[in-house]
């Protein structure tokens, strides 16, 4: 099994154990099938001739059912599975992927008839052409078969009857291997979709009280992780070692909401990649290691399920200096890349020992989680952390 194999699989049944509360779902069960057409994004001058894409989507869920004290606050999303298949619009050089993604789906009523849907999933794809240095050398955008998938919809739903409905709507897939197995540019792919949907049980209104006491007090968490990436570009060199990256983060929270909580707060990691890097360049004479850091001020929301959490924060470099240093040295003034020195993101799913909706300090977690440099990958990270 490959190494690239494994992180996705752990990621993905991390992401699926954050939800398990979430298993006992409740009427009304459904299957659907959906198709979605749209065109790969060219995110690179050198880039493939590609025609339109097509996906097929195969949905199993089920409503939550009230039973966990956060159900309410969500308004009862539906919980479900997606099994998706389908051509990237060149055969050649991109083939064809597969996904098995796992989806909330926001509902909200607008009349007796009509819904509108937001929709978040992540889970791992599968790609028949990555690259290759011999077999397919000009695929660029992803260079391990196996990688992460994240997607996400806007739905209009019409029912028909009880037991049918239709939907459409927009919405993109992304996929990359968070910069673990370069060339990684990653596939973005926008698109317009139109579903069917059948309910094996009719939709009925789910109705209960919203009982968990908000706590409008300061708090704080500290975490510490470990990531790998493998240094470059995102399209060259391959086959490089795979270095690992210490993290530490400390944040002040609020809960803005019982299921909702504000993170502000400075993260560091220190990579040895980049210690390698500039050491064998001579880059320096002194503080090779300080300088192998970077430090970040973040602002961020969580959004929490119980147990379980979802983790979007943003923020800008305060201390980046080897990435300016390259910069300066290579005559560099594209303003993407140098904004990219600045502006950091990060998405992460965790699991807390304690149910964090009602335990707001002495409370230990752990979590997965996504960087990235301006929206582009780069690296997994896992870690634990603490809520205090």
């Amino acid at each position: 099994m490959s190494n690239s194999f494994k992180s996705v699989l752990l990621f993905f049944f991390f992401f699926c154990s954050l939800f398990s509360e979430a298993q006992s779902l409740s009427q009304p069960a459904f299957v659907e099938y959906s198709f979605s057409t749209g065109r790969v994004v060219k995110n690179y001058p050198v880039f493939p001739e590609r025609k339109l894409a097509g996906v097929n989507s195969f949905i199993i869920g089920s409503r939550l059912n009230g039973i966990k004290a956060w159900h309410p606050y969500y308004n009862f999303p539906n919980a479900s599975f997606e099994l998706a298949y389908g051509s990237l619009g060149s055969n050649k050089v991109l083939g064809n992927f597969s996904a098995l993604l796992y989806r909330l789906e926001f509902g909200y009523k607008l009349n007796d008839q009509f819904y509108t849907e937001i929709t978040p999933a992540f889970g791992i794809a599968y790609f028949n052409k990555p690259f290759h240095a011999d077999k397919n050398p000009e695929n660029t955008l992803i260079g391990s078969a196996f990688t992460f998938c994240a997607a996400a919809r806007l739905n209009l739903r019409y029912y028909i009857n009880p037991f049918w409905s239709v939907s459409a709507g927009a919405g993109v897939y992304h996929c990359s291997n968070s910069h673990y197995q370069l060339p990684n540019l990653g596939i973005n792919l926008p698109f317009a979709s139109a579903g069917l949907r059948y309910h094996i049980r009719p939709l009925n209104l789910l109705l209960g009280s919203r009982s968990i006491e908000k706590d409008s007090g300061y708090h704080f968490q500290v975490r510490f992780a470990v990531g790998y990436n493998e240094q470059g570009a995102s399209t060259f060199p391959v086959n490089g070692p795979r270095y690992p990256i210490y993290l530490g983060a400390f944040y002040v929270t609020r809960y803005l909401t019982p299921v909702n909580k504000l993170h502000l707060g400075v993260e560091g990691w220190y990579n040895s990649g980049v210690y390698d890097f500039i050491t064998s360049q001579r880059y320096y004479n002194d503080k090779e290691h300080l300088r192998s850091t970077a430090w970040q001020a973040v602002v961020g929301n969580e959004f929490l399920f119980g147990h379980f959490s979802m983790l979007i924060n943003g923020g800008i470099y305060f201390y980046n200096p080897v990435y300016h240093e390259k910069l300066r040295r290579e005559n560099e003034t594209n303003f993407k890349k140098q904004l990219k020195g600045w502006i950091t993101a990060r998405l992460g799913f965790q699991y807390y020992l304690k149910d964090a909706t009602i335990y707001h300090k002495s409370n230990f977690y752990a979590g997965v989680y996504i960087k990235t440099n301006l929206g582009q990958a780069d690296f997994l990270e896992t870690g634990i952390g603490y809520a205090f």
